[in-house]
């Protein structure tokens, strides 16, 4: 989106998953009619009726969140808590007030009539669970997904964990050669850590696969303007940097230098 908008919005709901994770539902019709699957908004915890004494601890960064959810305005952030800024909207609670910058960057390219595998790993499920709402009524989808504990993992088709306390045993992209094949991919989108994106990305390019992924960075400003977040895409006689949050988060995973990240 070229000029993400700033904006204001109490929380309608706050949902409780599994682990350090949460869900924060804000309503808003306009949003709803712009925002696409891949994309993200800049969001930070303006203020928290439960704990207003915190509310000069806030950081001063907004926090990269991708949309979870859209259904026609009633918009989802599937967020995890880990840091300062995730810690400070985990304190928040229905009522409670967001402060958003968006939706940032571009969206995953839609396709119809492709047999697709969906790859995630932890924080990287929220925008496929967006993405596969818009695809399934036209594709085959399989979703595999994985994490280091069940804490990590949600419902898909093939679930992945570290130590093995759900699903399978080891890293998501142990079986994903067997299941292109035994599927028939022609299509990949992935969301996750850098090593599994770098790991998945080989893959797909030994099989010949299309595939798309959204890169994940640290954002400074998320608008386009500081580059903390550029990557380099292209080729190695042609390539330049991107901004992640501007020209991304999505890219061709083929385009990507890994070997430079």
């Amino acid at each position: 989106m070229d000029n993400p908008l700033y904006r204001q919005r109490a929380i309608q709901l706050r949902e409780e998953l599994v682990s350090d994770y949460f869900i924060l539902w804000i309503w808003d019709e306009a949003l709803g009619a712009t925002g696409k699957p891949g994309q993200f908004y800049e969001i930070r915890a303006l203020s928290s009726m439960a704990n207003p004494q915190t509310v000069h601890a806030i950081p001063k960064l907004f926090k990269p969140i991708s949309i979870y959810d859209n259904q026609g305005g009633r918009i989802g952030f599937m967020i995890k808590k880990v840091g300062p800024g995730t810690k400070a909207l985990s304190r928040l609670r229905a009522g409670d007030t967001l402060e958003l910058i968006g939706p940032c960057g571009n969206g995953f390219p839609l396709v119809t009539g492709k047999r697709i595998l969906l790859l995630s790993g932890g924080i990287g499920y929220p925008p496929l669970w967006y993405l596969q709402k818009e695809l399934i009524n036209h594709n085959q989808i399989y979703w595999m997904h994985g994490g280091a504990t069940g804490g990590d993992v949600f419902p898909c088709d093939e679930i992945w964990t570290e130590d093995g306390s759900i699903g399978r045993k080891g890293r998501v992209c142990d079986n994903l050669r067997q299941n292109i094949l035994e599927y028939n991919i022609d299509t990949m989108y992935s969301c996750g850590p850098q090593g599994l994106l770098k790991n998945a990305s080989q893959i797909s390019a030994e099989m010949q696969i299309l595939h798309y992924c959204s890169l994940e960075a640290y954002m400074a400003c998320g608008i386009g303007v500081c580059h903390g977040c550029a990557v380099p895409i292209g080729s190695k006689e042609d390539w330049n940097y991107r901004r992640v949050c501007k020209e991304g988060p999505v890219f061709n995973s083929a385009e990507v230098m890994w070997e430079l990240i």
